[in-house]
C-alpha cells in the first residue's frame, strides 16, 4: 500500500509492445498565487489599453466637432462696405454672442488637439510628456472646464438665432445653427471624456 502511494503507473505503447514505468509524485502543493498573479496583470493592462483608446476616439471626435463649429462662423469674416455700415452685418465678428461662440469652440479645437497628442504619445510611448497622475488630474479638470464653456456659448448663440430674423443675415443665422449644432454635439462627448477622466481618477484613489 506504501509504494501505491508513492508512485504513479504509467503506460506506454511503443511499436512493437508495451512497457511499464514507475514515477514519483510530487508532494507540493501548487502556489494558487502563482496561477492568478498573471492572468489578472494582463487584463488588467489590456482594460487599461482599451480605456486610453476610447479615451484617444473621444477626442478626436471632439475635436472635429469644435474645429466644424469654428469653421462655421468664421466663413462668415468680411469687412463690410461703407453704403452698409448702418445696416446690419453679416461677419459674426460684430455680434458679442457669436464671437464667444467662436471663441470657445477655437478654445475647445486647440484643448483636444493637445489631448489627442498626448494620447498618441501616451500609447505609443507610455508617460514621456506627462506623468499620468498629474494627467489625470489636468484632464479631469480641464475637461469640466471646456464642458461648461461649450454649453453656456451653445446656450448664447441659440438665444441669438430666436431674435434675429433680418434677411439680411440669413446665411450667418444659418451657419450659426450650424455652430451651435457643433458646439453641443462637442458638449456632449466631451461630457463622456470628462466621466472617462472621472473614472481614471476615482480608480488611481481606490487603487
Amino acid at each position: 500500500m506504501k509504494e501505491l502511494k508513492d508512485h504513479v503507473v504509467v503506460i506506454t505503447y511503443g511499436p512493437s509492445e508495451g512497457s511499464v514505468t514507475a514515477s514519483p509524485v510530487s508532494q507540493q502543493t501548487p502556489s494558487l498565487f502563482a496561477y492568478s498573479i498573471t492572468p489578472s496583470t494582463s487584463r488588467f493592462s489590456s482594460r487599461r489599453a482599451s480605456v486610453h483608446v476610447i479615451g484617444l476616439v473621444l477626442r478626436f471626435i471632439t475635436l472635429v466637432l469644435c474645429f466644424v463649429s469654428a469653421l462655421s462662423l468664421a466663413v462668415n469674416v468680411h469687412r463690410p462696405s461703407r453704403r452698409h455700415l448702418t445696416q446690419n452685418s453679416s461677419s459674426f465678428a460684430s455680434y458679442p454672442e457669436l464671437l464667444y461662440c467662436f471663441g470657445v469652440a477655437v478654445t475647445g479645437f486647440v484643448y483636444t488637439c493637445l489631448q489627442t497628442f498626448k494620447g498618441v504619445c501616451d500609447i505609443t510611448h507610455r508617460g514621456i510628456l506627462i506623468s499620468e497622475p498629474l494627467s489625470d488630474y489636468i484632464s479631469f479638470i480641464f475637461d469640466q472646464a471646456i464642458c461648461y464653456l461649450l454649453v453656456s456659448s451653445s446656450s448664447v448663440a441659440i438665444a441669438w438665432i430666436q431674435h434675429i430674423n433680418e434677411d439680411a443675415i440669413k446665411t450667418l443665422r444659418n451657419n450659426s445653427i450650424i455652430s451651435v449644432s457643433m458646439s453641443f454635439s462637442a458638449f456632449l462627448v466631451l461630457t463622456l471624456s470628462g466621466l472617462l477622466s472621472g473614472y481614471k481618477l476615482c480608480k488611481r484613489f481606490m487603487w
